[in-house]
């Protein structure tokens, strides 16, 4: 039986900063290498290429950043499920309008929307007007993580690319620990403050934070190589950005149509890749928030359910713990990912962290020991790191594909939401599972297991669509 909530939900009070959590600022810190030597991060050993990367992560990355509802509980899930169905609808249109209009005019003005719609959250008068601006939520986000992604593949050459795909994914877990700090600094200090509680001066200081991101997308978002216009690179580096791409094969966008359509769809490996995205891991978040990713783990959401149970932790100690994993993800993510640029190897690379998924999954399926369950929830996350790593190959493998490949992107991305939508209610069910969800992990193991067979596959078609892709041009 439902029963009227009487105390802000964390899901609708911090939806403006979680959901977005994708898009929030993220900002890298570059040290420029001596002349002519390589460094960690920049590996070219051209003083010009270096000059120009530097610019590129400083710029995009700088932008790929209820008591008074009387709300029942069960319209708590309904605010997700809005959510959620426009998020999905909205991927793939999304990437279609990308292969037409520049970057720098649709993302700054989806942008623009999402703050808009966040400031009218601020001025809801029940739960009917959240189902409306959740699903217009959804649409507005949904260009922003495989957009961003896309933008990426534009610019960075294997050498490089699948280091900064794993900051930019990284960048959710930045968000999360931010907005918590965000959410405790607006309850404490303006709660009240002009009759509004904390809640609705929460979705205020959102918006608010997203508009100057939005009008400054305007200038800096750099669009292609093939077309910028940006105002931070001289002619000489928009000639060398184009070189560096070409020498890849990578081609500029054409526009997708039902022929793109067509002939993504008859290749084996785009069913194989969606599949395997849609087991993607994705351990950190917020459970009752939008993850990207399908089955593979459901991580940290439920380490704090298992702490409680223990009974040996205080209430801020079991909210504490569990965000170390923030700390694991955000180090594995980017150190795998900048490995496997080394190493020039996606699939060794995704191999090996497909086998700590399902190595980290068994041991929480088999109702293990307090530190087993440790080990388990603590050291998943570095996985999420396979995400960022299979776009790489993506990219790589369709370099001179690129209506194919943000298609494809908004594909698996749009099969991954909806799965989400409500598998994980299923094999992860807090009534019924308690303490271990140990149906939920044996099945993350065993969608780990077809995962590595999965990555193999991937990389085996991927040879061969490039072996094809490099015939047709002879």
């Amino acid at each position: 039986m439902s029963q009227i909530i009487k105390t802000p939900s964390p899901q609708v009070i911090a939806v403006a900063e979680a959901d977005k959590g994708q898009s929030d600022i993220l900002s890298a810190d570059v040290e420029t290498a001596a002349p002519e030597k390589k460094s960690w991060w920049n590996t070219s050993a051209r003083t010009g290429e270096r000059k120009l990367l530097l610019k590129l992560d400083l710029f995009i990355f700088a932008l790929l950043t209820d008591n008074d509802l009387e709300l029942l509980g069960d319209q708590y899930n309904y605010f997700q499920t809005l959510w959620t169905i426009g998020y999905t609808v909205g991927m793939i249109p999304s990437q279609v309008i990308l292969t037409y209009i520049r970057p720098s005019l649709w993302l700054p003005s989806v942008e623009i929307s999402w703050a808009i719609i966040t400031f009218c959250f601020a001025a809801v008068k029940n739960y009917k007007h959240v189902y409306v601006l959740r699903l217009l939520l959804g649409l507005a986000e949904s260009p922003f993580y495989v957009g961003g992604m896309t933008l990426l593949g534009s610019w960075y050459t294997p050498k490089e690319l699948a280091t900064r795909a794993a900051i930019f994914y990284s960048a959710a877990f930045a968000a999360q620990m931010f907005s918590g700090y965000l959410q405790a600094a607006v309850y404490t200090g303006l709660d009240g403050v002009h009759g509004l509680p904390g809640w609705r001066w929460l979705f205020i200081i959102c918006g608010c934070i997203n508009i100057p991101g939005a009008l400054w997308g305007y200038f800096a978002v750099p669009d292609s190589p093939y077309n910028t216009r940006v105002f931070y690179l001289s002619e000489e580096e928009r000639a060398l950005a184009k070189s560096r791409v070409e020498e890849v094969g990578r081609k500029p966008f054409e526009g997708v149509t039902l022929k793109t359509f067509k002939s993504a769809l008859s290749r084996p490996f785009v069913w194989v890749f969606v599949l395997n995205y849609m087991q993607v891991p994705r351990s950190i978040t917020d459970r009752n928030r939008f993850r990207f990713f399908c089955t593979a783990t459901y991580g940290a959401d439920f380490f704090g359910i298992y702490l409680k149970t223990l009974n040996e932790y205080t209430v801020q100690q079991v909210n504490i713990i569990p965000t170390a994993a923030y700390a694991v993800g955000l180090v594995g993510a980017i150190l795998f990912g900048f490995i496997s640029d080394r190493l020039r190897d996606r699939v060794s690379v995704a191999f090996v962290i497909v086998l700590l998924n399902f190595t980290t999954c068994v041991v929480l399926a088999t109702n293990p020991s307090k530190a087993g369950v440790f080990f388990g929830y603590l050291v998943n996350p570095a996985t999420n790191s396979y995400g960022p790593l299979i776009i790489s190959l993506l990219g790589e493998t369709f370099t001179s594909l690129a209506d194919e490949r943000a298609l494809i992107l908004g594909m698996a991305q749009t099969m991954g939401a909806t799965f989400n939508a409500w598998l994980p209610l299923l094999i992860f069910n807090t009534g019924t599972q308690l303490p271990y969800f140990r149906a939920g992990w044996i099945t993350s193991s065993a969608c780990a297991a077809a995962q590595a067979v999965g990555v193999l596959l991937l990389g085996y078609l991927g040879k061969r669509i490039v072996r094809d892709t490099a015939d047709q041009k002879l």
